[in-house]
């Protein structure tokens, strides 16, 4: 599976939240020293992780994704890239249902992790919503003359 493809889709579903690019490096010790731009992640393939640099600690963290790069590259493969950006959000949408249920049995629909969880879920929600509308409304469609088929005998 072609990493570009992968990117796209990730691109699109937004996974991770917050960041523009994403650029693929072989090893960790090809990560960027200087002059990292802002909003990029970079994915290591040796450790098949993705990290970005955190100007607070002045470290690289590792970046937290709802979807492996294996799932999208296999979402692909069964349903093309377009419907495979519809199929990650979903997956996306019920991982965050069940973590929202989880800490909302644990903590309450008060906590603050609870909260970000669900403005999480909501910004997915209407992301697939958008994808799904604009789909339909630019649909070509498909413009076909029919008869009506002879029935029984029938003139």
């Amino acid at each position: 599976m072609d990493y570009e493809e992968i990117k796209s889709v990730r691109l699109v579903v937004c996974d991770p939240v917050g960041y523009n690019d994403f650029i693929s490096v072989p090893t960790i010790d090809e990560l960027p020293n200087e002059n990292i731009p802002p909003q990029t992640a970079y994915y290591v393939e040796s450790l098949k992780i993705y990290k970005a640099y955190d100007n607070d600690t002045e470290e690289w963290a590792i970046v937290n994704t709802e979807l492996s790069d294996e799932r999208i590259g296999k979402l692909i493969e069964l349903h093309g890239e377009s419907r495979a950006k519809t199929e990650c959000l979903k997956a996306i949408l019920i991982s965050l249902g069940r973590k929202m249920q989880l800490v909302r049995l644990k903590s309450g629909a008060d906590d603050m992790t609870f909260i970000d969880l669900n403005d999480l879920y909501n910004f997915y929600k209407n992301l697939l919503n958008e994808i799904l509308t604009d789909g339909l409304n630019n649909s070509a469609g498909l413009f076909m003359r029919t008869s009506d088929p002879p029935i029984a005998g029938g003139i």
